[in-house]
C-alpha cells in the first residue's frame, strides 16, 4: 500500500524535472487493514519548502483514502532538490 504514495507516481517528478536530487525521509502510519478489491485514493499535498544554500527540501503529507473514504495512511515524505 505505501507505493500508492510514491511520488513517482504521479506527475511530481516530471514538474521538477533535473531538480530532483533523492528521496530523503519517509514516515508512514497504517491505519485500516487493505484487502484485495479495495480502490486506493492517494494524495500528496506539499507542506513545507526548507531552502538551503544551492538546494531545498520539499516537504509533502502523503494520505491514503479507501473507497468508503476511510483514512487507512498517513505520512510524509522529503526530497532534496537542486535550486
Amino acid at each position: 500500500m505505501l507505493a500508492f504514495s510514491a511520488a513517482g507516481a504521479g506527475s511530481f517528478p516530471h514538474e521538477i524535472g533535473d531538480s530532483l536530487i533523492g528521496f530523503v525521509e519517509l514516515s508512514a502510519r497504517f491505519l485500516k487493514g487493505v484487502h484485495a478489491g479495495d480502490t486506493l485514493y492517494p494524495a500528496l499535498t506539499v507542506t513545507a519548502l526548507t531552502p538551503q544554500r544551492t538546494t531545498g527540501v520539499v516537504v509533502m503529507a502523503a494520505t491514503i483514502h479507501n473507497q468508503r473514504g476511510e483514512l487507512v495512511l498517513t505520512g510524509e515524505h522529503k526530497y532534496l532538490l537542486r535550486k
